[in-house]
């Protein structure tokens, strides 16, 4: 079990920088898995793509938020990026990184839904 929080903001230098190719950065950086979900919302595709084929998202949530679960969750869209439009694989990120939020806050127990999930 890491020690760290999924949920903390981390400093700009270990954000995640978004690209839509190699020199070309967007402005935009997320420096928590909070803003990630919320910058997968409007990000150009073009940066969606670019990194998810990459794998630059599922290494910076293993690596620097330090979940595996939900990187691992990323990494089984990988699999069908080939048939899936850019909406719909940005649909699928984002659902997926929301969902995870809600768990890792339900686990924490800040959550408003923690007390009744209790009984």
């Amino acid at each position: 079990e890491k020690n760290s929080d999924p949920l903390r903001v981390l400093p700009q230098s270990q954000g995640f920088h978004f690209y839509t190719a190699v020199g070309h950065y967007c402005g935009v950086t997320s420096n928590s898995l909070e803003e990630f979900a919320n910058v997968l919302q409007y990000i150009c595709s073009e940066a969606i793509i670019f990194h998810f084929e990459r794998g630059d998202f599922q290494n910076w949530i293993r690596e620097v938020i330090g979940d595996t679960k939900l990187a691992q969750e990323i990494d089984e869209i990988k699999m069908c990026s080939r048939q899936l439009s850019d909406e719909c694989c940005r649909k699928e990120i984002a659902q997926r990184v929301n969902i995870r939020i809600l768990q890792l806050e339900v686990e924490k127990g800040n959550s408003c839904f923690s007390k009744q999930e209790a009984k």
